[in-house]
């Protein structure tokens, strides 16, 4: 930012009784002296705008992308088989008979921070499709899910990151609640299948 300067142009010439007549025009006459003083006051104004502008961009920090890791710290939901938490923190199904798993775990986000992206990464080696997913629900009404993103995987492993939709990207923890969703159905037998970790990306200060 460049230096901000104000140099002002009007110069009192002081009267002298039963000497100086009153004029309008002149060099010592009322137009040039109040033309300088209006001069000074616009000059003067600009520098107040640009005072201004700079206080603000400099108490104004940028927006940038930020993420919010989180490990996998599902809990049980009804009569689902659970998530158990391994000693590495990762979310593995340890019933290997059991065809369904789902758990859920609260999530506090930034209120009022625009959402980019939904990651989770793991591994699912079985043919049943594996789907985690951030959902939300109004404080008002605790029946109405509302799906914000999700990502699945059926075969192969997680990780591909999930575009969030642009009307459902504003985080409004006033109006809503969050939490993670990961659940799988008729998983075959001895499937590999695990949740190390789930991120969200975000835009904020």
């Amino acid at each position: 930012m460049t230096d901000i300067n104000f140099s002002p142009t009007f110069k009192h010439v002081a009267w002298v009784d039963n000497r100086d007549r009153v004029a309008a025009s002149g060099q010592n006459g009322f137009n040039v002296r109040f033309d300088s003083i209006q001069r000074d006051l616009e000059a003067l104004s600009a520098v107040v705008r640009q005072v201004d502008v700079g206080l603000k961009a400099a108490g104004q920090r940028p927006v940038v992308e930020r993420r919010l890791t989180l490990a996998p710290a599902f809990v049980p939901v009804d009569s689902y088989p659970s998530w158990t938490i391994d000693s590495f923190g990762v979310a593995i199904r340890k019933d290997g008979s059991r065809p369904t798993v789902r758990g859920i775990m609260s999530v506090t986000l930034p209120d009022g921070v625009t959402l980019r992206r939904f990651r989770a990464t793991g591994q699912n080696s079985g043919v049943g499709t594996l789907t985690v997913s951030l959902q939300r629900i109004p404080l008002a009404d605790s029946g109405n899910v509302e799906t914000v993103v999700e990502v699945k995987c059926s075969g192969g492993s997680l990780g591909d990151p999930q575009d969030v939709p642009n009307d459902r990207n504003r985080v409004d923890m006033g109006t809503y609640r969050y939490f993670i969703d990961a659940n799988v159905d008729n998983i075959p037998d001895n499937t590999s299948l695990l949740i190390t970790s789930i991120q969200l990306s975000y835009l904020g200060t």
